[in-house]
């Protein structure tokens, strides 16, 4: 409960200095290390039932307070949020934009190799892994 009432605190001192119209996204830090953003243009935050939903646009992230560790706004555009990594479901259509952990960009008509990738696809990042 002080938690959820020290990132109220935190969020009305940042709002009253900075304006998040001046940042390109919100960033969150989580306590298992992983960093998820929304974009900050028409941003609204409300915190229910022990969650933080961020919502821009159609863009809406959902986190449970006890889970977040750090959020800030920030102008980085290579900020992602990545989910967890999963086997099922892999397709590299024209659409998508398909990494090796080395941060390379694959051709889209790649037949990918065992191992794991970063699909990046109408605003969604995955962490796929081939086996």
């Amino acid at each position: 409960m002080k938690k959820k009432y020290f990132l109220l605190a935190l969020l009305t001192i940042l709002t009253s200095t900075l304006r998040a119209s001046d940042y390109q996204y919100l960033v969150f830090t989580l306590t298992d290390g992983t960093t998820r953003s929304i974009t900050a243009q028409d941003l609204t935050l409300t915190f229910t039932g022990g969650n933080l939903t961020a919502q821009s646009g159609t863009e809406s992230l959902t986190i449970p307070l006890t889970s977040l560790t750090k959020m800030a706004f920030s102008n980085d555009g290579s900020t992602t949020g990545i989910s967890t990594i999963s086997s099922d479901g892999i397709q590299t259509d024209a659409d998508a934009e398909v990494y090796d952990l080395n941060g390379r960009r694959l051709p889209s008509n790649t037949t990918l190799q065992r191992g794991i990738y970063i699909i990046k696809r109408n605003g969604q990042t995955t962490k796929v892994q081939v086996k």
